[in-house]
């Protein structure tokens, strides 16, 4: 799976720079089972500002890897 973390986007609140989410682009697998798209990773999944890149990518595996899981499952029933 490869994951690039594009950048983040951060507003003022109260005169303080606050994290609003990090940009994630991310593909994985070869065609005819391949997934890419984009995620925001938001601080309430676990991410600051001073959140190295390796560790949002950490993170946004884990919800990619959540969702192939949930969609799995759901094909299932």
């Amino acid at each position: 799976m490869n994951i690039s973390v594009n950048g983040a986007q951060v507003n003022f609140v109260e005169g303080k720079l606050v994290l609003a989410y990090f940009n994630v682009s991310f593909s994985a697998g070869q065609f005819p089972n391949s997934l890419s798209g984009t995620l925001q990773i938001k601080p309430e999944q676990g991410v600051s500002m001073e959140t190295s890149q390796a560790d949002v990518a950490t993170v946004a595996k884990k919800l990619i890897q959540a969702m192939v899981a949930d969609t799995a499952s759901e094909g299932n029933n």
